[in-house]
């Protein structure tokens, strides 16, 4: 789809009009400049025609031009253009001069000019019927070409169009400074939506929108509360039902351990022992959507934030994780400094049992599984493995939620990387998918910003 920018079309439809009424009107004022120019000339035209008629004489009952030589150089000679004339009789008679030309019918006894073309070369021509003492008429024309006019206008033209072009780029620059200024609210309010991350939903300030587009942003404003109004109650519906779920979950696991230690056939305590599996399993994963709803955008309260050392939280779940580490036969090992950032404690705990977990899942018996946290700047968290790895073309896929690698081992749901990226995305961290550097399994680091370390001093 063909997208069209405002800035172009305002640019269209203001230069485009702006830009013809200047063409046009330079071209109306050089046909004006052009015509006054003619007139003048004209004007000059006419008055060695006046002054050759006032050489012709009735000889014999005909017209004669008596011209004298020195008359002849003064009336006829031009330092730009070349000077014709001719004197014909009533009849048509040609009487004298060098312009060899038809007489138009349209003289009079008032000066005509016409242009025609006389050797090649425009000419412009002053023409006069001349009443004379015996009666009789004759017309006399005189002629010049138009090298002084051409000239003339040329210099017109330049004078003209050098105003015109610095006319014509000062109206683009202003039409276009004009514009940038008229749209920059437009920019400032792209900009501030744009900085904003998935999880703010706050009405758009209106106060700084033009009158034209504060429509748009009540409508949009309108819009976010209506996204945050669904978000707020799908979190809410994700929490309870995965709250409700536990309860009973718990219990039902609780009752099938207990009938286990029993007696019993050995298919009734296959059966029970297929039934507490997906027990553990789905009480796994009403605790990831509770977890989960946590981490989800608007659920966590702003004063939730506590100054925290990452090592104190490392430590606390080597006391958990170890154990299931050794039933598993994985070497878990830490690689601990103080780390300070600031985190909420619930959600911190969970990506790291998320990270740590999903390393154990996919990592064989005799395989190991190293956690570290250390200050390089702001607080990072890595946790390597040396199980089956995640190819590159699905660790992006990965942090979708219920999505797993095709042909993965283990009983997971797809959720545990989803929940440690909405939780990294709470606390403006990023989360990186690596190959280790021994080249075999897992590294998943997270980065948490500058702005969430703490001095403790």
């Amino acid at each position: 789809m063909h997208t069209r920018s405002l800035r172009r079309l305002l640019l269209g439809w203001l230069l485009i009009p702006l830009l013809v009424l200047l063409a046009l009107g330079s071209v109306g004022t050089f046909y004006m400049a052009r015509n006054a120019a003619n007139d003048a000339y004209d004007k000059e035209l006419l008055d060695p025609m006046l002054a050759l008629a006032q050489y012709i004489q009735v000889v014999n009952g005909k017209p004669v031009l008596n011209l004298p030589p020195g008359a002849r150089d003064l009336l006829l000679v031009n330092a730009y253009d070349n000077i014709y004339y001719q004197l014909v009789a009533a009849d048509g008679t040609r009487l004298a001069g060098n312009l060899y030309l038809p007489v138009p019918a349209q003289i009079s006894d008032k000066p005509f000019f016409y242009n025609s073309a006389f050797r090649g070369r425009d000419i412009r021509i002053a023409a006069l019927k001349m009443h004379l003492p015996n009666g009789s008429s004759a017309y006399l024309q005189v002629a010049e070409t138009l090298n002084k006019r051409d000239h003339h206008l040329a210099g017109i033209l330049a004078e003209m169009l050098a105003p015109a072009v610095v006319i014509a780029l000062a109206a683009v620059l202003l039409v276009w400074f004009g514009i940038r200024r008229g749209l920059a609210p437009l920019q400032s309010l792209q900009e501030e939506i744009a900085a904003r991350s998935h999880r703010d939903l706050r009405p758009v300030p209106e106060h700084h929108a033009p009158d034209e587009v504060r429509p748009v942003v009540a409508s949009l404003n309108a819009l976010l509360a209506r996204l945050n109004d669904s978000m707020n109650g799908q979190q809410r519906f994700l929490a309870n039902a995965a709250h409700q779920l536990r309860t009973p979950l718990s219990g039902l696991q609780t009752q099938v351990e207990l009938a286990l230690r029993g007696t019993m056939s050995a298919e009734l305590r296959a059966t029970l022992t297929h039934l507490l599996d997906a027990t553990v399993r789905t009480a796994h994963l009403a605790n990831q959507l509770l977890t989960l709803a946590r981490a989800e955008p608007g659920a966590m309260s702003p004063d939730a934030m506590q100054p925290l050392d990452l090592r104190n939280v490392v430590e606390d779940a080597a006391r958990e994780w170890v154990p299931r580490a050794m039933e598993r036969q994985i070497d878990l090992g830490f690689d601990m400094e103080n780390t300070s950032l600031v985190g909420e404690p619930l959600l911190i705990r969970e990506l790291l049992a998320n990270l740590i977990d999903n390393a154990l899942r996919y990592t064989p018996a005799g395989g190991s599984v190293t956690v570290r946290c250390l200050q390089a700047g702001a607080a990072v968290l890595e946790v390597e493995d040396n199980g089956i790895g995640i190819p590159e073309s699905q660790r992006d896929k990965v942090l979708e939620r219920f999505h797993r690698v095709e042909g993965s081992p283990g009983d997971g749901c797809g959720l545990g990387l989803a929940i440690v990226q909405e939780i990294a995305r709470v606390h403006d961290a990023t989360l990186e998918i690596l190959a280790p550097p021994a080249g075999r399994g897992t590294l998943i680091r997270v980065s948490f910003s500058q702005s969430s370390v703490f001095s403790s001093t």
